[in-house]
């Protein structure tokens, strides 16, 4: 089969011509490659091929597919006529069906026809054979005879798609290549991910992107189709059309162990992985008489890249438990489609199970110290303050002066005693360390000084990675933001200028660069309402990384 891109084409764009060759069957022998019919009439620009074998599921026949593709651009106009491809098999000649398309002249001015004729797009699909929902790579490519027509190029779109979904990975313009033979580069503009939604031949649009001149024109790339097959039977109960590798998990945020009757809790749901992941994946509390919950707060952290979407998605339930004794808090059940594996994960029903109790159970179980500390809390609560009494018949106020004096005198006390014990312990750790120095210069003095603080860095980093593996994420930004200020000090007092002046001029820019960007991730990282601890480690890592390279 043999097909084009355009059958009304112009003198000044490309045609792209697709020849599909497939061979059915096991006892299909191919004798002779692939004759190709006469080009002569164009300029080939590029050409790509790529094979497939898989399995007709309604035929159940093996089918060894070859899609060819070639980048046309017309030297005459009027009628062309596009030949027979030829191909022996079993003794016996195939030909595709000849057919003609028709070159008009283009009249523009002469700077935009220049631009046309010489700028034009492709669009590259990396595996045009994929299940359903499966991602696959999309490159966009712009060819040029002038390197200078790249930097032209702006405003890329996607035509609006009828059964894909598609994601932007990064229009980032890569290196622009040269071919040893011919007169075109290319340079890769964009790349994208392709979710293919339903099975069978799916045809992605166009891309489309403007052309930056006098006149802004408009160039679009060929279309590209997908054969994508159909998910195999027998897919589990609950299944979501999940396509990829996820987990899923349920937890209590709530630090106490106890949960009290009637008395609310967090609740996280997460579903973490790679795929087609989005917020209609992430698995549902069931409803159950042991528990009310309200409507969660949902909160994402994706990421597209060449594997799909990556990241996390997240919903944070607060949920009343109804019932005394243990309760289980189930989720919807969730599969799904490893395209790898080739085969369905059913991860089941995921179950957090609490312990409810009474406010009498929970008393009764109070330690020792607990009961102390609740003591406390309600003796302070109760000491009558100083208040200002309004005599009934008269404009004059009176104030209780003997409350007032009592608990300054218990205040004043209280920290007279706190003073004299820290005191006295501060001033016996002194006597015990303190050592017999010799007589040294005050520049042997401020290098041993500079050592000693130095040294201490390490310690800040290894409290900081138990603090991380604790799972105590507030913790770990105050660490850091001390962590921080002591560096800023031990630059300021070792070189005299500040922190990022003596980046600047000892690292170089790069670095500086690196590091306001660590800064900038640490500030949104600590007012996320969520944290993911695979996210923690990378930040954990930077930060030991660049604070390291600083101190050393």
């Amino acid at each position: 089969m043999t097909d084009v891109n355009v059958k009304d084409a112009k003198m000044n764009e490309p045609i792209v011509l697709t020849i599909v060759q497939e061979v059915v069957g096991e006892n299909m022998i191919q004798q002779t490659p692939l004759q190709l019919m006469d080009m002569s009439k164009f300029d080939v620009v590029g050409n790509a091929s790529e094979q497939n074998t898989f399995i007709d599921q309604k035929r159940g026949i093996r089918v060894n597919q070859i899609v060819y593709q070639f980048y046309l651009m017309p030297k005459v106009s009027g009628k062309v006529k596009i030949g027979s491809a030829l191909l022996t098999v079993n003794g016996k000649i195939y030909k595709s069906e000849p057919f003609d398309i028709n070159i008009k002249e283009n009249f523009k001015n002469v700077e935009a026809d220049y631009l046309a004729k010489d700028v034009f797009l492709n669009l590259e699909v990396e595996d045009k054979t994929v299940y359903e929902n499966q991602p696959t790579i999309a490159v966009l490519r712009a060819y040029s005879k002038n390197f200078d027509n790249f930097r032209k190029l702006e405003n890329i779109k996607f035509s609006t798609q009828e059964n894909a979904v598609i994601r932007p990975i990064s229009y980032k313009k890569l290196d622009i290549e040269t071919e040893e033979e011919g007169e075109y580069s290319s340079q890769v503009i964009a790349t994208f991910v392709i979710f293919p939604e339903k099975a069978g031949n799916v045809e992605i649009e166009p891309v489309s992107a403007m052309v930056k001149n006098s006149d802004l024109n408009k160039i679009v790339s060929n279309k590209v189709k997908l054969s994508v097959k159909n998910l195999p039977e027998g897919s589990p109960e609950g299944f979501k059309n999940a396509v990829g590798n996820f987990d899923v998990s349920i937890q209590t945020l709530n630090k106490l162990q106890k949960v009290e009757i009637n008395k609310p809790i967090n609740v996280l749901v997460k579903i973490a992985g790679q795929g087609n992941l989005d917020v209609e994946k992430l698995p549902k509390l069931i409803e159950s008489a042991e528990y009310s919950f309200f409507k969660p707060k949902i909160t994402t952290k994706l990421m597209t890249n060449k594997n799909g979407v990556k990241g996390v998605v997240a919903a944070n339930y607060i949920l009343i438990p109804k019932k005394e004794g243990q309760i289980s808090i189930d989720l919807e059940r969730f599969s799904f489609f490893d395209p790898i594996l080739k085969k369905y994960i059913d991860l089941g029903i995921r179950t957090l199970k609490l312990d409810v109790l009474t406010p009498e159970q929970i008393a009764e179980q109070k330690s020792t110290l607990d009961v102390v500390d609740d003591y406390t809390k309600n003796v302070i609560e109760t000491v009558p303050l100083p208040v200002v009494e309004k005599k009934s018949n008269s404009m004059s106020y009176s104030f209780n002066w003997i409350n007032l004096l009592l608990n300054l005198a218990l205040f004043l006390g209280g920290a007279f005693i706190l003073y004299y014990i820290i005191n006295k312990r501060r001033q016996k750790a002194e006597l015990a360390d303190l050592p017999l120095k010799p007589i040294t210069t005050i520049a042997e003095e401020e290098e041993k000084l500079k050592k000693e603080m130095k040294s201490d860095f390490s310690v800040h980093f290894e409290y900081l990675k138990t603090i991380k593996n604790n799972n105590d994420f507030s913790e770990f930004f105050k660490i850091y933001e001390e962590l921080h200020h002591d560096v800023e000090l031990y630059v300021e007092n070792r070189n005299k200028v500040n922190l990022k002046t003596f980046l600047q001029n000892t690292q170089g820019r790069q670095f500086l660069e690196e590091f306001k960007d660590l800064q900038r991730l640490m500030s949104i990282e600590k007012y996320a309402p969520i944290h993911d601890q695979e996210h923690i480690d990378e930040l954990y890592d930077r930060i030991i990384k660049i604070y390291s390279e600083i101190v050393n």
